[in-house]
């Protein structure tokens, strides 16, 4: 199987001159460059021009991160096959650090279950535990698109 960050050479010749996608190549080589550690208490914010700002979590971590600029630097730019990068500048911020962080809200269908409570009654009648739970989502299914 191909490792996706082997084609971020690739990628970048083929988006040209788009400044988003330039940056999110360069945000996705963060994240391999520094490894999982520093990828905790960091979050690229945005790339201008060629210095990639990246945001960290307070002023401890802002020092040890700028004396080993020079070597992320070198394993982002060898990730992205040119040197897309040539300076890092780290903020603290804390905020954006964890936002980035937080995993995405979970997603829930509640509107078919919802539908199907005035079945639920005459379902019981079905005796098999996966038929009635099978007929109760189609049946709350359909009055949802009904519904709708």
């Amino acid at each position: 199987m191909m490792n996706l960050l082997n084609l971020l050479p690739q990628l970048l010749r083929q988006i040209g001159d788009s400044d988003e996608g330039r940056e999110q190549a360069v945000f996705a080589g963060w994240s391999a460059a520094v490894g999982s550690q520093v990828r905790k208490v960091t979050a690229p914010v945005r790339l201008e021009r060629k210095t990639l700002i990246v945001a960290v979590l307070d002023a401890t971590w802002r020092t040890q991160l700028k004396r080993m600029s020079g070597q992320a630097l070198f394993r982002l730019n060898s990730l992205l096959g040119a040197p897309i990068v040539t300076g890092i500048d780290f903020v603290i911020n804390p905020d954006f650090v964890q936002h980035q962080h937080d995993p995405p809200p979970e997603i829930t269908f509640n509107a078919p279950d919802l539908q199907a409570q005035p079945l639920k009654g005459d379902a019981e009648q079905i005796r098999d535990p996966k038929m009635r739970a099978t007929f109760l989502r189609a049946a709350g299914k359909c009055l949802d698109r009904r519904a709708r």
